[in-house]
């Protein structure tokens, strides 16, 4: 392996006497040994949990879109996506902080080292309970600054506060189940983030007809039956990480470890600049949005949630597909990396063919379901917008699935300075596209903004990738 790309990823790491994990326990019951066999089907079989996990939560966010909609109205439907970019940028914390576990976790998985990895489990604990109780008390102590950045409309106004002073509260919750999951992931074990995901859909959407329907506690109940329903989503990851093998009470492995924090920082935080970059252009892109009319606000978030249940595939895949690189770059096969990475990007286009020949003629039925048809005028003007946005997100799929798998190659080889790098320029794409292209094509300005975000990340991301790999 070149010496350099290897150090990249093995900075920091301890020289400490390696503890035999043994690859017969990671093929053991739910783990997936990585390092033999088939790339697409070993990133598939891992995937597949993920994916119907994903689509759970996702038809979760589509049926609670459907009840808020449909039973409040279009402007409840406003209220609670008019700051979904704070809920976004919350998540992609949580999301980028479980990725740089999961690709730590991963190598040390493949070298065999059950010490470092119980280290890096004792310290990602440690770290997850502080980040918790500060972006909780930030957020909520900001939420009425957050309302005047997302120039959110004073009929709404007052809907948006009861729903999201609710559901920030479960912010912890989040975190904790994202680190969790993240190393369990590592070892090979997806299925749980199947059975917790799962589990707590089912939760929320009784919830949501319970307290909306039943109760008619409007938005508030909404929110309520989330934060429930990401309780118990936690508890059920927690359960079998707190009794795995990687889970120590002994305090030397919580305590903070300057060389691994700093590996995680050095991964970590190219990751949060980039996700708080594309939050600040998404945050441009949602206020103009919301300056529009609640109608506008509503469709947009319409097919935003049809094209999430899509990209959540993508995700799942994603996510494999890190896992399967970093058991193989911790023992050191890099041609098998390289060879898995094209096939499953192949894999991925080809399932977005799929994909588009399904959503392209169905998108006016499917997005009907979330809007209530109480004022005809306003339903209709959302329909369109909601049809529209729908198509065009769909159609980027070719764009955003080979660069979602190239972003996480390139941070799984340990440079996440790339995606951070094309995170400003897609900042510098999505105010473009709502400032300059509204003259030039009018409404379908704000529908291409994260289409051209994702066009100028894949060749920051493909570039690099193919220099490093290449030399391992």
């Amino acid at each position: 392996m070149h010496h350099e790309c290897k150090a990249a990823y093995h900075t920091a790491y301890y020289n400490r006497e390696k503890k035999s994990m043994g690859t017969e326990k990671t093929a053991k019951g739910k783990n997936i040994n990585m390092l033999e066999g088939n790339p697409i089907q070993l990133v598939m079989t891992f995937s597949v949990p993920l994916i119907f996990g994903n689509i759970f939560q996702q038809l979760y966010y589509i049926t609670d879109a459907v009840i808020v909609g449909s039973f409040i109205g279009i402007n409840a439907l406003a209220a609670v996506n008019s700051c979904s970019w704070i809920t976004w940028m919350l998540n992609a914390i949580a999301r980028d902080f479980s990725n740089t576990l999961s690709i730590l976790a991963s190598y040390s998985v493949g070298e065999q080292n059950e010490d470092k990895l119980k280290l890096i489990a004792g310290n990602a604990g440690t770290i997850t309970l502080g980040l918790s109780l500060i972006l909780t008390a930030g957020v909520l102590l900001n939420l009425d600054r957050l309302f005047v950045l997302f120039k959110v409309q004073r009929d709404i106004v007052q809907m948006t506060g009861d729903y999201f002073s609710i559901v920030m509260l479960g912010i912890p919750f989040v975190l904790i189940y994202n680190t969790a999951a993240a190393l369990l992931r590592a070892e090979g074990n997806s299925r749980i983030t199947f059975y917790a995901v799962s589990s707590s859909t089912v939760i929320n959407v009784a919830l949501d007809l319970l307290f909306i329907v039943g109760f008619q506690w409007g938005v508030k109940g909404g929110a309520l039956a989330t934060v429930i329903a990401q309780f118990v989503q936690m508890l059920i990851v927690l359960i079998p990480f707190l009794k795995s093998s990687m889970f120590t009470t002994e305090l030397r492995f919580w305590k903070p470890d300057v060389a691994l924090l700093g590996q995680v920082v050095n991964l970590w935080m190219p990751m949060f600049v980039n996700s708080a970059v594309i939050s600040i252009g998404g945050s441009f892109v949602s206020s103009r949005v919301n300056a529009i009319g609640p109608f506008f606000t509503a469709g947009i978030s319409a097919g935003t949630k049809i094209f999430t249940l899509l990209e959540s595939v993508i995700m799942a895949i994603q996510t494999g597909l890190s896992v399967f690189m970093g058991q193989n770059l911790g023992a050191e096969k890099a041609a098998r990396v390289r060879r898995g990475v094209h096939q499953i990007t192949g894999l991925a286009l080809v399932l977005s063919l799929i994909l588009n020949l399904l959503i392209q003629p169905a998108a006016p039925q499917l997005v009907k379901i979330f809007l209530s048809q109480e004022n005809p005028e306003l339903y209709l003007k959302t329909i369109h917008v909601a049809v529209a946005h729908t198509r065009v997100l769909t159609l980027g799929m070719f764009i955003m699935a080979p660069m979602y798998l190239y972003r996480i190659a390139i941070q799984t080889l340990g440079h996440p300075r790339y995606p951070m790098y094309a995170g400003f320029l897609q900042l510098a794409a999505r105010v473009f596209s709502v400032t300059v292209l509204p003259a030039v094509i009018g409404e379908y300005a704000y529908y291409v903004a994260t289409l051209m975000a994702w066009a100028v990340t894949l060749p920051v991301v493909v570039i690099p990738y193919y220099k490093y790999v290449n030399q391992i």
